[in-house]
């Protein structure tokens, strides 16, 4: 019962095929998006190319993490898009085998799929960004003020955009600091110091930027009043997100022990769950839509599989923010996408096994009926 027939090795093949293309086309197309930056920092900053190779290998399990749910959607549309374009689908459905049974090989390869991510988001992205943190820190420290320039708005430091009106050639200090801090999305703040210094932290592998003599100007979010707070020592660090699950547990347990909830970390403690069930979400929901007609082609499906994605990461991108500002339990905000799909899923998947839906039609149809309705319109 358990031994893959000839007919469940034909679908795996159909589906991994497109998959293994779509990781390697997603991922490229997030990279080219690092390109621009990567490119300054070679030519304007002196980095190796070398060096900006081994930043794009920490840098690529971040984007995996995205990439390989959206791939299996992608794979299984134009798996069975294909199939169902050659009529095999309808003679498999004939000879009576129904959906539920054509959707196990799909379910089989979303499940390995699935450990993928979660090893990715549990393992490989924590070591990756601790390994970036710390190649950061020695290009940072060799060229701590070379990648600074005078009177340029700089935005090397996450969050923050830095202005320097004079950087001295004898000690690499800072002279006329204005920074815009918008790190905390509830309260954004404006810096303004006489000088300051860049700080190499061994210990930590940290950058800090250390400001002297200024001001911090800022607006509460409550009560929208401004204020200025004067400081003599400002420091301000780079502090990128590389904790293990072990750390997360850790951090959650104290920071609820000392009665202040750490929502950062547990947003990102619930994402380590959350975003990789996305995964066996796109394939269950794959499976219906390959089965319908794209009167555009493979191009369309994978329109269809773009939109989907981007439905999902604005959903995501919700659930985060009301789990990092603790509106919602950080589980159950970042759990606000896979239940939409879910549902979305199960239903779409029900409607085609037992021959409720149109199959004649697919979810592009709306698309070109406004097209051809604008067109007649034109005509007319």
């Amino acid at each position: 019962m358990l031994k893959p027939r000839t007919i469940d090795r034909y679908i795996a093949t159909e589906v991994i095929g497109p998959f293994v293309m779509g990781v390697g086309l997603l991922t490229f197309a997030l990279v080219t998006g690092k390109l621009l930056k990567l490119t300054e920092m070679v030519v304007n900053h002196g980095v190796g190319l070398g060096q900006v190779m081994s930043l794009i290998g920490y840098i690529m399990p971040a984007f995996l993490e995205l990439t390989f749910p959206m791939a299996v959607l992608l794979g299984v549309l134009l798996g069975f898009g294909r199939m169902s374009g050659d009529r095999e689908l309808i003679a498999a459905r004939a000879c009576g085998i129904s959906l539920y049974r054509l959707a196990i090989p799909v379910i089989a390869v979303s499940l390995v799929v699935y450990a993928m991510a979660s090893w990715f988001a549990f393992s490989v992205r924590p070591w990756a960004n601790t390994n970036l943190q710390s190649e950061l820190y020695r290009l940072t420290r060799t060229r701590s003020t070379a990648g600074l320039k005078e009177k340029i708005f700089d935005s090397s430091f996450p969050g923050l955009v830095l202005y320097v009106d004079h950087i001295s050639n004898d000690n690499g200090s800072l002279q006329g600091v204005l920074i815009s801090d918008a790190r905390n999305t509830d309260q954004q703040n404006t810096i303004i110091a006489q000088h300051g210094i860049v700080v190499p932290d061994e210990n930590n592998q940290n950058i800090t930027l250390r400001l002297f003599d200024g001001s911090v100007f800022g607006v509460d979010p409550s009560t929208h009043q401004s204020h200025i707070t004067s400081f003599r020592i400002y420091d301000l660090t780079r502090e990128p997100e590389q904790m293990t699950y072990r750390e997360l547990r850790g951090v959650i347990a104290g920071a609820r022990a000392a009665g202040k909830p750490d929502h950062l970390a547990e947003a990102e403690m619930a994402g380590k769950f959350t975003v990789p069930l996305a995964t066996l979400l796109f394939a269950l929901l794959g499976v219906p839509l390959g089965m319908k007609p794209a009167r555009g082609g493979q191009s369309e499906r994978f329109g269809v599989a773009i939109s989907l994605f981007f439905l999902y990461y604005m959903l995501m991108r919700l659930g985060r923010t009301l789990a990092e500002r603790g509106i919602l339990n950080a589980f159950a905000a970042m759990a606000i996408p896979d239940v939409v799909f879910l549902a979305l899923a199960v239903w779409m998947f029900y409607r085609s096994a037992t021959d409720r839906s149109d199959q004649g039609r697919g979810p592009g149809d709306l698309i070109w009926d406004l097209i051809e309705r604008f067109g007649h319109k034109e005509a007319a």
